[in-house]
């Protein structure tokens, strides 16, 4: 996994009742964007105290992403504003410490369907849209990847 991603978001309207959790969110994960170079048991407490304080504002984080003492720490949402409605990017590049699938999954609680995120590295672009909460497909090329496959095979089957 990459250092760091460049990303690049799509329609990220944010759900209005949600908006001022991920606001708040946002300000957490901002403030704790160096928690990597904190060290020995105050960085383990911090952790917890971290990944308690995310269950308590997501269930998807809380259901699906983490137990009581672990799980990722999306530090990429501090890259991030809400802004008129949308969540926008303050910075083109954010941190990898997390999978960009479990990222957009979390993210998928707190904006509403249609939203796409893309993250590029060395190895390419990879695009995920949120289609509900905690529900994402990967997309491809600006499109989405199971319609993708269908015209595919549409065309496989047109030449046979």
């Amino acid at each position: 996994m990459p250092d760091r991603y460049r990303c690049r978001v799509e329609e990220a309207v944010v759900s209005p009742e949600k908006k001022e959790v991920l606001e708040g969110l946002v300000r957490k994960l901002f403030e704790r964007r160096h928690h990597g170079l904190i060290g020995g048991r105050e960085k383990d407490w911090l952790t917890v105290e971290l990944v308690q304080s995310l269950r308590a504002e997501s269930e998807v984080y809380r259901e699906e992403l983490s137990t009581k003492t672990s799980g990722p720490l999306p530090f990429a949402l501090g890259y991030f504003q809400v802004r008129e409605g949308q969540l926008t990017l303050v910075s083109d590049e954010v941190p990898a410490n997390v999978a960009p699938e479990t990222f957009v999954r979390f993210l998928s609680e707190f904006l509403q369907p249609g939203a796409q995120l893309w993250f590029a590295s060395e190895e390419g672009e990879q695009g995920w849209k949120i289609e509900d909460t905690g529900e994402i497909a990967r997309v491809a090329d600006g499109t989405d990847a199971t319609s993708g496959q269908a015209a595919a095979e549409e065309s496989a089957g047109a030449s046979s």
